[in-house]
């Protein structure tokens, strides 16, 4: 058995090799491929034919038996400077399209098939779901409209947050890359609601925290750390905003049996066999969901503490280990699946 990894060369090494020796353990032979030499260093190859069909990449077969870890993508590199823009921009395309073609009509397991996770990653679908499964989440607006988000916004006695739906980081003016983290409503954000026309933004009633909660899916097996960003500054509203400083301060939590039953029937309804879920627990103890990351980290709860076993889950997923792949709602057969 092989599986492929999809990644790219700037993406954690050690941790890349660290799941290719778990899978080598199990006897598998793990394929490391890097989408950023795609298709310039890299390449990929499909055959269909009466008789049947075959994959390719950088020569390693891959098909049915096998899987596929889709942990990063990326946009290839390496073209020649002299390459026209428009040629460019083109070979980028199609790149991209024969990519995920080739990846969808492949029969291998795959954690996750890559339009699963594009269909999943919505902040308004997770929430409606969970509420649908009886948990809470936060009052919400999401808009582009001035008029009613200032009517949104009187309506939050203990004020709101502010965040982004997609996480596209942004090249400042020095060269480095800036990414906006979720954000107190002020007043001086208020004043300038007028730029939602440029732009719609995501509101939310700021819900009052003990501690903050991420709980990792990995196909049956489901792993819950706590944070307690309220006390560290600066992380009150946003933990990622001090994540180095409080990153061996994360602590196992044990998931009350409806919370894990729900993020269960979630993963179930998406197809997905991973997820990685943030949570706000409230003084009085309710859990109140965020969103549910398709492609989240994990890696630094297993090197830090609470050091989960999560590579182990991870392969146990991919290799196939008995009752470790989840059972989903969508058909589990990737030959019947059209989102493979």
């Amino acid at each position: 058995m092989k599986v492929l990894i999809l990644t790219h060369k700037n993406d954690a090494p050690p941790f890349i090799e660290r799941v290719a020796a778990e899978i080598r353990s199990r006897g598998a032979e793990p394929v490391v491929f890097h989408l950023n030499d795609f298709p310039v260093k890299a390449t990929i190859t499909f055959g269909q034919e009466s008789d049947g069909e075959w994959f390719l990449f950088n020569g390693h077969a891959i098909g049915e038996g096998d899987a596929i870890w889709g942990r990063r993508y990326h946009q290839g590199v390496g073209f020649p400077e002299k390459m026209h823009p428009g040629h460019k921009q083109m070979a980028l395309a199609e790149s991209d399209r024969f990519l995920h073609g080739a990846l969808a009509a492949c029969p291998a397991f795959k954690v996750d098939a890559y339009a699963r996770v594009r269909a999943s990653d919505h902040k308004p679908l997770h929430q409606r779901i969970f509420r649908e499964a009886g948990i809470r989440t936060p009052r919400t607006l999401g808009t582009n409209d001035p008029a009613k988000a200032r009517a949104f916004l009187s309506s939050c006695p203990n004020g709101a947050i502010v965040k982004m739906l997609s996480a596209e980081p942004f090249v400042k003016d020095d060269g480095k890359l800036q990414v906006v983290m979720t954000s107190e409503v002020r007043p001086e954000t208020a004043e300038r609601l007028e730029q939602l026309r440029l732009c719609p933004m995501y509101f939310q009633e700021r819900v009052e925290k003990a501690f903050e909660v991420r709980a990792t899916v990995f196909g049956t097996k489901i792993f819950a750390a706590r944070i307690d960003s309220q006390q560290v500054e600066g992380a009150d509203v946003d933990w990622r905003n001090k994540g180095l400083a409080m990153i061996d301060q994360w602590r196992h939590h044990d998931l009350p049996r409806h919370v894990e039953d729900a993020l269960g029937r979630y993963q179930e309804a998406m197809g997905m066999q991973y997820g990685a879920a943030d949570f706000i627990v409230t003084p009085e103890g309710e859990h109140v969901l965020l969103e549910v990351n398709p492609a989240g980290e994990f890696f630094w709860l297993e090197a830090n503490p609470p050091h989960h076993p999560m590579v182990a889950a991870l392969v146990d997923v991919l290799v196939g280990a008995p009752g470790a792949r989840r059972r989903t709602i969508q058909t589990d057969n990737a030959r019947s699946d059209p989102l493979f």
